[in-house]
């Protein structure tokens, strides 16, 4: 056991290191109240884990993106008992190990001391440590990229056949978790066919060619499941196309999601951008699209865009490029500058006054770690490939501080070379040299410490709308109410704001400011349908019903497969006893999203209501195989059945409705109605009409039952 600590005392040091690091930090971050309420793509990642456990295992679609990650988050996630800290909590190990193998990389590359100082340097890095907190990819990616990397450095000289097979299949995994990776395969089987240029007979051909048969069984196995669940050939993920255009459209600048063709306002979750997406692209073509067609579709705008704009192509790849190497963290699913106020560890790992720390000084370390040892470049020309060659994948698309962060691991172990020359160009009191290297490190940290085009500005209105979001996840809708009103101050204009202020008056009932916030978003956006609809359920609620109809009809105009403007306008026909208008507004809601329940539940409401218990019965049956019912939709369903004189079933399915909501007063009176219709003991009713006047006091249909009852 000693021997064992002995000879890898550095390993478990740097292990440990990065571990309580990163363990300091996550218990720090659950004072965040995103922390339990993942948002963007960490929601779209733990939704799609989750699914992978509830009986949709493979999916019914092809893979938007890579899916390693999210089976991984599903394993972990489930080991976790379904908690979202303890989740976090084993990202975290799977993190520190990545810090083990950048020692490892930079002892094998440099020397045990470059080792230990990257591997620290790893640990220490605030971007790092946040974003491996965060059901993210990264995580996983980076510290397969690492393995991968060491792996092959590791192998570089043998020729066993299975070895360089085993090295592709690594790699091959790292692609099924972000695809851009494969863009290095030639250049990494070059360096194998160059590396064995010497060796006879046709074995320096077939090396590299297992080398790429390795990458091609995780690959094609995910090809196969694409195919298989489709009939399209998809290689990996379909959101290549529409990524390329993201990153090469007229409206792009480089840093945010921006194309003509769609809105991408502050609420766009993943989830609703491949829809929309996928509706943009196929009212251009005016046709139906295969999610293989539709990749294509945007691959091929992109390129029109490219081809007919060379200027501004060349112009917007040249400021993503200086984004790259600009210390400033362009934050893309979280603020990560906003973050410090959740820890005071992360304040002092990540900074940006008075300069951009830490990757405002790791850069300009790199590029003396680079100089120091350009004598050394043939050795190092893995991690040549690994870091010249990522960047075009990265400014082909979007420059984030997550998009980077692969990069990240290598250039610590240049940082850590540069590092060493200054401090052994010192000791060694080669002042000439140092001088010079003083010169560059100066020059590369002032241009990697200032803002340039758009970059270097923090997006104040969508970190207190992310905040708004999450309070309102929590149902904190006074927290709501103050953040939605910060984000306005820095986005006074926006519709989606102002819409979501109004939405939330309309929850507290202060139907006045509802509407005024409403009609703000509709003055600085006519065209934005949710807005119309959401103020047709304030007049309706108001009592205004016709002003109500000509709200949601305005927004089924403007959006016609605007889904819950076709329910609303059903529910105030339904209000109105209208029910043929009603009816064909449901079925119309259902025509436009036949794989939503809510145009099935309210059609078996109605159909219930007509007495029409058997045509009621089909639609609640259809609407609970597509989603999970309100406590609503079961009292109607309990409903249904209580008409067709099944007080058992019905019994079943209002108490379903009390463990839902527990406090529905309807779910409550339903019972003791079924009870007392149906002749139940007299105590049956008692029991939860007692129940309802605990929960709330004064409730005259119950205090009424209960006097009938002789209490």
């Amino acid at each position: 056991m000693n021997r064992f600590l002995k000879d890898n005392k550095w390993p478990l040091v740097i292990f440990l290191a990065a571990f309580l690091l990163r363990l300091i930090y996550l218990i720090q971050f659950r004072s965040n109240p995103s922390f339990e309420f993942p948002m963007v793509d960490e929601l779209w990642h733990l939704n799609w884990a989750k699914e992978i456990f509830s009986g949709n295992f493979w999916g019914d679609k092809a893979y938007f993106r890579g899916p390693l990650y999210p089976y991984f988050l599903a394993v972990i996630y489930k080991i976790a008992g379904d908690s979202i800290f303890w989740t976090r909590f084993l990202q975290i190990i799977i993190g520190s190990f990545s810090a083990v193998m950048v020692f490892l990389m930079g002892k094998k590359l440099f020397s045990q001391t470059i080792g230990i100082i990257a591997g620290f340097a790893y640990a220490a890095y605030g971007t790092i440590i946040f974003y491996e907190t965060m059901f993210l990819i990264p995580v996983l990616y980076i510290f397969l990229l690492l393995i991968s990397f060491y792996y092959l450095i590791c192998i570089e000289k043998q020729t066993r056949l299975k070895s360089w097979l085993l090295a592709g299949i690594l790699l091959g995994l790292a692609a099924i978790a972000r695809p851009n990776i494969l863009l290095l395969t030639p250049l990494i089987m070059l360096w194998i066919y160059f590396g064995f240029r010497k060796l006879a007979g046709s074995k320096k051909t077939i090396i590299p060619l297992v080398y790429f048969l390795g990458i091609l069984i995780p690959v094609l196995s995910v090809t196969v499941r694409n195919y298989s669940v489709t009939g399209q050939f998809i290689l990996i993920s379909s959101q290549g196309g529409v990524n390329l255009y993201i990153g090469n459209n007229p409206d792009t600048e480089g840093l945010t999601m921006l194309m003509p063709e769609v809105r991408l306002d502050e609420s766009m979750s993943w989830s609703r951008f491949a829809g929309a997406t996928r509706e943009a692209a196929e009212s251009e073509t005016g046709t139906k699209l295969t999610a293989a067609e539709e990749s294509s579709f945007w691959t091929k705008k992109a390129l029109d865009f490219i081809i007919s704009n060379p200027g501004k192509f060349i112009s917007i790849t040249f400021k993503k490029l200086i984004y790259f190497f600009v210390g400033f963290e362009n934050s893309d699913n979280a603020d990560i500058y906003f973050s410090r106020n959740y820890s005071s560890l992360f304040s002092v790992l990540f900074w940006q006054t008075p300069l951009y720390f830490p990757f405002g000084l790791i850069f300009p370390l790199a590029v003396l770690g680079l100089i120091s040892q350009w004598n050394r470049r043939r050795e190092l020309t893995l991690l040549f490939i690994m870091i010249v060659g990522y960047i075009p994948t990265v400014i082909l698309f979007l420059v984030t501080a997550r998009h980077r962060l692969p990069v990240l691991p290598f250039m610590l172990l240049f940082s850590a070379a540069g590092a060493y020359a200054l401090f052994s160009i010192s000791k060694n009191r080669e002042w000439k040299k140092l001088i010079i290297y003083l010169v560059v490190f100066m020059i590369f940290l002032l241009f990697s410490n200032r803002t340039y085009f758009d970059i270097g500005f923090q997006n104040l209105s969508q970190i207190h709308f992310n905040q708004a979001l999450t309070y309102e996840r929590k149902n904190d809708l006074q927290s709501a109410k103050a953040e939605y009103i910060e984000a306005l101050k820095s986005n006074p204009y926006s519709p989606t704001i102002l819409n979501n202020l109004g939405y939330l008056y309309y929850r507290l009932k202060i139907y006045d400011s509802s509407l005024v916030y409403y009609r703000k978003a509709i003055q600085s956006d006519p065209d934005f349908s949710n807005a119309y609809n959401n103020a047709g359920l304030v007049l309706q609620a108001e009592g205004d019903f016709e002003s109500a109809e000509k709200f949601f009809k305005k927004a089924i105009n403007i959006s016609p497969d605007l889904y819950t403007a076709h329910i609303n306008l059903g529910n105030l026909y339904l209000t109105r006893n209208d029910l043929i208008k009603a009816e064909l507004a449901f079925l119309q809601a259902r025509e436009t999203a036949p794989e939503k329940g809510r145009a099935y539940f309210r059609l078996g409401s109605l159909y219930s209501r007509q007495k029409e218990f058997a045509k009621a019965e089909e639609m609640f049956q259809a609407g609970a195989d597509l989603e999970e019912m309100s406590a609503f939709d079961y009292v109607n369903w309990g409903n249904n059945y209580f008409g067709t004189q099944n007080p058992q079933r019905a019994i079943e399915l209002y108490k379903k409705a009390i463990e839902i909501d527990s406090s529905f007063a309807q779910a409550y009176m339903n019972l003791a109605i079924t009870f007392r219709r149906y002749s139940f003991p007299v105590d049956s009713a008692k029991v939860y009409l007692n129940e309802l006047l605990r929960i709330k006091p004064g409730y005259r249909p119950a205090q009424e039952m209960l006097r009938q009852l002789g209490n």
